[in-house]
């Protein structure tokens, strides 16, 4: 049950693409007050759309200037990652921004995956799915650190990772509360249905030292949190 919800998550992310030779398509952003920034990005002809809020930072040549300016702005500003670069250019203006976008990817990403011995297909993957893993910054510094934390995944894991925001201090706080080696689908769905650390400590508050996983899971599934379960310990 938890693998297909994890597969269909991250095939609907990532569904619909068609192979091409290049990535080309639109883009509209809304920046925060943060440094952040809203990021949507739809490739020609509808076949794949990606919204992802970004650090600023992320981006070569954009700034908080060029964004908030009262007049429309010309812009060029690019991601760069190991995935693959996308190139953006458009207009800003009070915050707001649209154009257009090129995605090239890395000839040698896969093979990089590869020596650290991630399984990747080239047949299982096309130009917008290699467009997904760069957004998503799906690099080999993150995985080398998520297999440090003992989690040796293939590549579709490791972007289920990255899509439901799994990192190795998750893992590590996790482990600080007890919760060791947990499985790679369940660490996935547990993001999935909101098992936090802040929940399991509202669970331990209220008298539940180590609910196993599947049970935190089923508790988020059907809506239980630690104030229903001291209500419950209240009325008994």
């Amino acid at each position: 049950m938890k693998k297909s919800i994890v597969l269909f998550a991250v095939s609907l992310f990532v569904a619909g693409v068609a192979a091409a030779a290049d990535v080309r398509g639109a883009w509209t952003a809304d920046a925060e007050d943060n440094g952040r920034i809203q990021m949507n990005l739809s490739t020609r002809g509808g076949h794949s759309r990606h919204g992802e809020t970004m650090a600023v930072s992320d981006f070569s040549g954009l700034s908080d200037g060029v964004m908030r300016g009262s007049a429309q702005t010309p812009v060029n500003f690019e991601l760069r990652r190991e995935a693959g670069n996308v190139a953006f250019e458009g207009t800003f203006k009070n915050g707001f921004g649209a154009g257009q976008f090129t995605f090239t990817p890395n000839p040698n990403y896969v093979s990089q995956l590869r020596n650290l011995g991630v399984t990747f297909e080239d047949n299982d993957r096309d130009d917008e799915q290699y467009l997904t893993m760069a957004l998503l910054d799906v690099s080999t510094a993150y995985i080398r650190s998520m297999q440090a934390e003992g989690y040796r995944e293939s590549g579709d894991k490791y972007l289920a990772f990255r899509i439901f925001k799994v990192t190795p201090e998750l893992v590590r706080e996790l482990r600080s509360l007890g919760y060791d080696k947990i499985d790679a689908d369940d660490l996935v769905a547990m993001r999935i249905h909101g098992d936090s650390p802040q929940f399991i400590r509202e669970l331990k508050d209220a008298g539940y030292e180590h609910v196993p996983v599947e049970k935190l899971i089923e508790m988020r599934i059907h809506g239980i949190d630690a104030n229903f379960v001291r209500k419950m310990n209240k009325s008994s």
